[in-house]
């Protein structure tokens, strides 16, 4: 026995043996050069030394030797470094950190063993179950990437099944031979797609590669008795080289492949599973549901062979089995039926006949109708404002597109003139405007209507318009002329004469005469819709255009006029407006003279003073008005009568408020005076306010006199107006005895002086 190097016990701070935490690994893993150990000596050994370590043990051994005194020295060589450890699993941490050493390589040194499994599958199942309660998004996480692929997968074969079955269906539906396979379904109780994929669907299964996944190494290859190939290692080294190439050249196809590959009538499809990929070779035209068939033995031989699969290094020991899954692939192939032979075809032969005799009526009738479709596109093209730019066929239909102008002639109309039905040709026509000579007249005729008077006809490439017109529509035709595109026939309107001349000389001296007049501002002068427009400023003070319409020959109800008010500053308008605001008196004479307004006379100073405010009113740039020759005079009788007016005094009685016996004479001679006042003051503009003031004496209290006093005022101003004196003329006022006359004498004979109504007269100049 080779030499051991003995670690013996080491007491710790506390008496306790302590060892290294290798020790327990040294326990689990023989040391290397103890093979050649006598195991049941040791046993026996092991066991004295367990009856050392623990006396209660009475376990009875056959064969074994008593214990010796010098087995203790023994245990100690030996078991030295075993019973250290054995003393340390009292201590869970220490225990902890030496079984996670050992751990993994005891796992994968048991997982050979399916017991380790078994063990294991308690619980992980139950920590399994908790996670997905806790989170099943974590479980549909790791699924997606699995079952996406596999339902696109699966939907994708689904559909080509069906499209191939449809495909063959529709490819076979109206032969004869469709009609045969049509009435085997119907006794066979199949149905039409069926029957029609087990006659056309011809195909052969010639090689069946099973090819490891992740190594890309052939594990085994069956072929077909009468298929041809080369080396299968070769093969299967193309085949992976060619997934390889897809995954690396193409983004997103990393975890992806080939399904299919075709090489003229040779077919590669490709099943892909966990470790493995089956790859079967097909000549001809194979059924959908071949997939399944690979899909099924590839899920066969994963189940079977799993682990063999999982740790594949080269070695197809283990994997004979395969090929017999791989021969029933390989087995799948379909022949046509074999056609039984018959007698001459005499029913074949007559339905050919009949077939050509058709095919020769329609080839007559397709030949007519080419020719008559001919003849119309080239009528099509002869038409003006239609240009053709393509002709074919579409969706079983003629197609036509090209321009046509909208005043073209109808396209489907001029087909019933040919022969074609409307319904078998389609048009597309993208609109323009026609620059032909013909569709110029049309346009022109239907935009301008001539009148019956007037004649449009195609000289060439002009358009000659021959008659008479009335202006507005010679306006009308001139204003299209002017606008003709570039290219398109010239429009002559030369030969056309103007039925309106005569009324167009008046109208246009109407509108020199308006011009002509101070206040008027034309802005617009023309016609519009057969009538005269005109229209601009034209101050209120300025001439009538209404009444100048019947001067110069027209009839007010051809014209309308739009006159915008303004005020001129054109002299004349503005020498006007002074004789009407100023009313000047007989004496002043208003004139102009250049651009200025000159007053010439005399007038009283209100007047001048009016008149002088209105020049400085006067707007800039109107003429400037001149007062410098006028003269201020004041009428005599004007103020003789204010001031005999304002010296009349109506006497009252004490205590009373209408007038004192005897002054009747009095308001008589007043109210005459007071109506000539207003007279004079009128023709010298001037505005005239008297008031009529109430006045009382002294005795009596203040409330009592100033009501008195306004209650005489109202009865002198009762009785002027009985005598016809303008009440606007007239003012109130009471005094009370607040106004009393400077009167010497006895005290009663002043107090009747201030028993009394006296007058004040105001004079202004009318603004």
């Amino acid at each position: 026995m080779p030499a051991r190097h003995v670690v013996g016990p080491r007491p710790d701070r506390h008496g306790a043996v302590s060892a290294s935490p290798d020790i327990l690994e040294q326990l689990l893993h023989p040391v290397s050069g103890d093979t050649g150990i006598d195991r049941k000596a040791l046993a026996e050994l092991l066991l004295e030394a367990a009856r050392s370590m623990k006396p209660d043990i009475d376990t009875p051994s056959e064969g074994l030797l008593r214990a010796d005194p010098r087995l203790a020295q023994l245990r100690m060589v030996l078991l030295g470094p075993e019973i250290e450890a054995l003393s340390r699993l009292e201590d869970p941490a220490q225990f902890a950190a030496a079984v996670g050493r050992v751990l993994p390589s005891a796992v994968a040194h048991a997982s050979g063993d399916g017991q380790l499994g078994l063990a294991l599958a308690p619980a992980l199942e139950k920590a399994t179950q908790s996670s997905i309660r806790s989170n099943p998004r974590t479980l549909v996480n790791i699924l997606y990437p699995l079952i996406v692929p596999a339902i696109s997968k699966s939907i994708g074969e689904t559909i080509d099944k069906t499209f191939q079955s449809l495909n063959e269906s529709l490819k076979h539906s109206l032969t004869w031979r469709g009609l045969r396979w049509r009435l085997e379904a119907w006794r066979s109780g199949q149905s039409f797609a069926a029957v029609v994929l087990k006659h056309t669907l011809v195909y052969q299964v010639e090689h069946v590669f099973l090819i490891h996944r992740h190594t890309g190494l052939l594990m085994s290859h069956v072929a077909a008795e009468n298929a041809e190939s080369q080396d299968p290692q070769i093969v299967s080294a193309m085949l992976v080289a060619i997934q390889d190439f897809v995954r690396d050249s193409f983004h997103g196809a990393e975890q992806q492949g080939l399904d299919a590959l075709r090489l003229g009538e040779l077919r590669l499809w490709s099943e892909a599973g966990p470790f493995a990929t089956l790859v079967a070779v097909i000549r001809g035209n194979p059924p959908e549901d071949l997939h399944e068939v690979l899909t099924i033995t590839l899920s066969r031989i994963h189940s079977e062979y799993n682990l063999l699969l999982e740790t594949f290094d080269g070695d197809s020991t283990g994997l004979e089995g395969v090929e017999a899954d791989l021969t029933t692939c390989v087995a799948q192939r379909q022949q046509a039926p074999l056609q039984a032979r018959t007698g001459f075809p005499w029913l074949v032969a007559l339905t050919v006949l009949v077939v050509l005799l058709l095919v020769a009526a329609w080839g007559i009738h397709w030949w007519l109708g080419e020719r008559r479709w001919d003849d119309y596109v080239a009528r099509l093209q002869a038409q003006p404002g239609i240009v053709i730019i393509e002709t074919g066929q579409h969706d079983g239909k003629y197609l036509i597109e090209g321009l046509r102008d909208p005043l073209a002639a109808d396209p489907e109309a001029l087909l019933r003139a040919a022969g074609l039905v409307p319904g078998q040709v389609a048009f597309r026509w993208v609109p323009y405007e026609g620059l032909d000579a013909p569709i110029v007249l049309k346009r022109l005729v239907a935009s301008l209507a001539p009148p019956a008077g007037v004649t449009l006809t195609i000289n060439g490439n002009r358009i000659v318009a021959n008659g008479s017109a009335s202006s507005a529509w010679l306006d009308r035709a001139r204003l299209a002329a002017e606008t003709m595109p570039a290219g398109a026939p010239v429009f002559d309107l030369s030969a056309v004469t103007n039925a309106d001349a005569a009324r167009d000389a008046h109208w246009a001296d109407y509108v020199g005469l308006l011009r002509d007049q101070p206040g008027i501002v034309i802005t617009e002068a023309g016609q519009r819709d057969g009538r005269f427009v005109i229209s601009g400023l034209r101050d209120p003070l300025a001439a009538n255009p209404l009444n100048m319409l019947s001067e110069a020959g027209l009839n007010p109800l051809l014209v309308t006029s739009h006159w915008a008010p303004y005020e001129s500053l054109d002299p004349t308008i503005v020498l006007k407006r002074l004789q009407k605001s100023l009313d000047p008196p007989a004496s002043v004479a208003l004139m102009v003279e250049g651009d200025t307004i000159a007053a010439i006379g005399s007038a009283p100073s209100l007047w001048l003073e009016r008149a002088r405010m209105v020049a400085r009113l006067l707007p800039s740039g109107a003429p400037r008005l001149d007062l410098s020759q006028v003269r201020n005079v004041t009428d005599p009788e004007l103020v003789k009568l204010s001031d005999t007016i304002q010296a009349t005094v109506i006497r009252f009685d004490y205590n009373q408020p209408l007038p004192a016996a005897g002054q009747d004479e009095t308001l008589d001679q007043l109210a005459s005076e007071l109506n000539r006042l207003a007279s004079l003051a009128a023709t010298w503009h001037f505005t005239i306010q008297v008031m009529v003031t109430g006045h009382a004496d002294a005795s009596g209290t203040g409330a009592f006199n100033l009501s008195l006093s306004l209650a005489r005022a109202e009865a002198v101003i009762a009785l002027l107006n009985k005598h016809g004196v303008d009440p606007e003329m007239l003012g109130l006022r009471g005094a009370g005895a607040l106004e009393p006359l400077e009167n010497k004498g006895a005290p009663e004979t002043a107090r009747s002086g201030d028993r009394r109504v006296s007058f004040t007269i105001e004079m202004q100049a009318q603004s």
